[in-house]
């Protein structure tokens, strides 16, 4: 595809004159190469995460591929110059032109694509590491292992972690219950996580089972009167199997069956994981959620998402839960299917898409317009931010007080779209618009070329001209301007444009921010007393669920009989 874009252009580069697709042809064979091997190690890392060779492998030929693409880079710079004075001296066609220009352009995005997955897998090196840490100095505290809590996050993940593929995801989730398990339902997770912390600065493990004792205590009331729920409801249960109110049993037992049975026609897959989307579509059903909503839901999440483990599809599912219940406007399956594209567009997981919108609704996002940040994010996305910028100028547009979002972002959109075609020349109206404020000619066709080409230089240069604009003294000079700069939607949100584009990274959180404040709803939601206590009925159902079936066989025998 290069050659194709660049052929019939020549250059002179390094003191030799030839065709540009010859000058390059090494680097991209050389390119090409690394790509097919980087793209075999993913596959193999995909079933097996954490294998040290394979990591390794990666690391070494993300770096290669970015040596790689940097030299094709520079070379494509070298020439740009050339390139430029042969087209406006007709030597070239537009149409070559224009293919060296994406040329560029897809060079520098894959530069920008390699650069960051070797930042995310350093990322994700650092998280393992610090989780691993902490789940051990949590087993040391306690004197458990993490086969002990098998029956609390799954046999699948306690396999996981003993044979070291559990993603650093997979540790948060697994922390997150065997945590709540060793200091009771209504502990502070944080705390217990900042006092394992402590260990990395030397702390002891027996100060930290004495910090673990006090987290025990301060919970222990609650937990006690949530387990006093629980053994009054099986009391109940037990006493209606047992007397008069047999229909009622005989109705659970039956809701339970027919559960189990969609789950054996809707999922394909282990009877371990189809128990997880069991207690999965409970727990969801606890936060107010009608019980077939709850399981196409949780259908919904398992299919967008199967190369994720159970653990982390219940995750989410129980995230997107906890944000159904706290926004009366949003509907859970709509949520999980929305969530999956942010992902999707904005090149991260699902856990931190669902974080990211948890995020954007506590600052005042309209809960009825999440279906436009995958669709706006993606444009952000291929104009060179990453999703925590994303999240600062979505964020940066609510605190605006627009009345319509939609309307700001499709603003922003149509701003980049006729600012990227002042990069091919400033028309005199312009030039005569500008005089006066600031703003010079080749200045704007400057930043016009760097947001067309996007990347870290397109973000400045997008930056560079809402200063500019915000700037300009005279009010109705500066509004004109920035209907001619930003297009006609300027004139219905005027200076919330540039106020966004401003403001943006003063609103930018950390991936790991995001999903620390998920969890935090997560846990408010769940220390809420009516679902504790559907919970609460919930685990006696589980736990009676032999009994029952067992009830629901020897009605189904008497009524046999009787018929007989």
């Amino acid at each position: 595809m290069a050659g194709s874009r660049i052929k019939g252009i020549t250059i002179q580069l390094d003191g030799d004159t030839r065709g540009l697709d010859s000058a390059l042809q090494s680097v991209n064979r050389r390119t090409k190469d690394v790509q097919a091997e980087l793209k075999d190690v993913e596959r193999l890392l995909k079933f097996n995460p954490n294998n040290v060779e394979l990591l390794a492998q990666r690391q070494e030929l993300l770096t290669d591929a970015i040596q790689s693409t940097t030299t094709k880079l520079n070379q494509l710079r070298q020439a740009e110059a050339q390139v430029q004075a042969q087209f406006e001296r007709g030597d070239i066609s537009q149409e070559q032109y224009r293919g060296f220009r994406r040329e560029l352009q897809q060079t520098e995005q894959q530069l920008d694509g390699f650069q960051q997955s070797l930042q995310d897998m350093a990322t994700e090196q650092e998280q393992l590491g610090q989780r691993t840490r902490q789940m051990t100095a949590l087993f040391q505290a306690t004197g458990t292992s993490v086969e002990d809590y098998a029956n609390v996050i799954g046999q699948r993940l306690v396999r996981a972690i003993q044979n070291g593929t559990a993603t650093s995801r997979d540790l948060e989730y697994a922390f997150q219950r065997i945590g709540r398990q060793a200091i009771g339902a209504n502990g502070d997770i944080e705390r217990l996580r900042n006092t394992l912390a402590t260990v990395d600065s030397g702390n002891s493990i027996q100060n930290i089972r004495r910090d673990l004792q006090q987290l025990q205590a301060e919970a222990q009331d609650t937990e006690e009167a949530v387990e006093g729920i629980g053994d009054s409801l099986s009391t109940l249960v037990g006493a209606a199997a047992a007397g008069g109110g047999i229909a009622g049993s005989v109705q659970q037992a039956l809701d339970t069956a027919s559960l189990e049975a969609k789950i054996d026609i809707l999922f394909n897959v282990s009877d371990e994981s189809k128990q997880s989307i069991k207690e999965a579509v409970m727990a969801i059903q606890a936060y107010g959620i009608d019980g077939e909503e709850a399981l196409e839901g949780v259908r919904r999440q398992w299919v967008l998402n199967q190369d994720a483990s159970d653990a982390v599809n219940d995750s989410i599912a129980r995230g997107a839960g906890a944000i159904s219940r706290a926004y009366s406007d949003i509907d859970f399956i709509e949520l999980i299917q929305e969530v999956n594209e942010i992902g999707k567009e904005l090149k991260i997981n699902d856990d931190q898409a669902m974080s990211l919108v948890d995020s954007l609704l506590k600052v005042g996002f309209p809960p009825d317009q999440l279906d436009i940040i995958a669709e706006y994010g993606a444009q952000l996305q291929r104009a060179g931010y990453d999703a925590e910028e994303i999240r600062g100028i979505f964020a940066a547009g609510v605190e605006t007080g627009t009345w319509n979002i939609d309307v700001l972002l499709d603003g922003l959109k149509e701003g980049r779209i006729v600012l990227a075609e002042f990069g091919a020349g400033v028309d005199d109206a312009t030039k005569d618009l500008i005089k006066g404020t600031g703003i010079s000619a080749k200045e704007l066709q400057s930043w016009g070329k760097a947001i067309a080409e996007g990347g870290e230089n397109g973000k400045n240069a997008y930056v560079e001209v809402a200063k500019a604009v915000a700037s300009i003294d005279d009010q109705t000079k500066r509004n004109q301007v920035g209907v001619k700069l930003f297009g006609t939607l300027y004139e219905e949100n005027g200076e919330k444009i540039t106020q966004s584009i401003l403001n943006a990274e003063n609103q930018t959180k950390s991936l790991d921010e995001m999903m620390n404040g998920l969890y935090e709803t997560m846990g408010k939601t769940n220390a809420d007393p009516m679902v504790e206590l559907q919970q609460a009925i919930n685990n006696v159902k589980l736990a009676l669920a032999p009994v029952l079936t067992e009830v629901l066989n020897v009605v189904t025998a008497i009524t046999r009989e009787g018929f007989s």
